[in-house]
């Protein structure tokens, strides 16, 4: 007799400019509160929220790899880093959705663009295709849950990490440490090729 439970997998997307323990961290949260099967990290390729990204996608994708690499549940992909047009999330999922038909999908998300969901492409129709997971931060965004229909959505039980990408290539380009804020191989791959050295 087959198992009518349904396989779980986590998606955590982001530009990944760099990605740091955070990242890391709510994902292994995530997986393991919520019976993740394994968790896609996925590189935006041309972001819709961000105006600007640092590192090629070749680099950030390469920094992914090597954050992921020995972990067993976590994988990188690069659906998105392929694609010459913007990378919303709506496509993303509906074809991790269409490779993985009997899978149910979680998003894993920060709190803060957890609550801009309304302004996301398609939103409604996200809503319908995935779970979010969100991930705790220390300030909080003063808006209430999206009011989305169909929104499925549960706080992941983490630790609030106030570590920014943005403030990583700060302190890189201020000469100061980044150590305990990223893997250290990702420090190396950053410092191998002057990534993030006159932002």
């Amino acid at each position: 007799m087959h198992s009518l439970v349904k396989r779980k997998i986590g998606l955590l997307g982001g530009t990944f400019d760099p990605i740091h323990f955070g990242h890391l961290l709510a994902a292994e949260r995530a997986r393991e509160e919520f019976g993740l099967e394994k968790v896609l990290f996925i590189p935006s390729g041309v972001p819709p929220h961000k105006q600007k990204v640092f590192a090629s996608k070749a680099h950030r994708l390469a920094m992914v790899e090597l954050a992921v690499e020995g972990n067993i549940y976590f994988e990188s992909c690069d659906i998105e880093v392929k694609k010459k047009k913007v990378s919303y999330t709506f496509d993303t999922v509906s074809a991790v959705r269409r490779f993985n038909p009997d899978a149910e999908i979680f998003l894993i998300t920060g709190e803060d663009a957890f609550y801009d969901l309304p302004s996301w492409h398609r939103c409604g129709e996200l809503a319908r295709k995935a779970v979010f997971l969100v991930a705790p931060r220390v300030r909080k965004s003063p808006a209430g849950i999206p009011a989305i229909p169909f929104l499925e959505y549960s706080f992941i039980d983490s630790p609030m990490m106030e570590i920014s990408s943005s403030g990583i290539r700060g302190c890189i380009s201020g000469g100061k440490t980044v150590k305990y804020l990223v893997p250290d191989r990702i420090f190396e791959y950053i410092r191998r090729y002057n990534l993030y050295d006159g932002e």
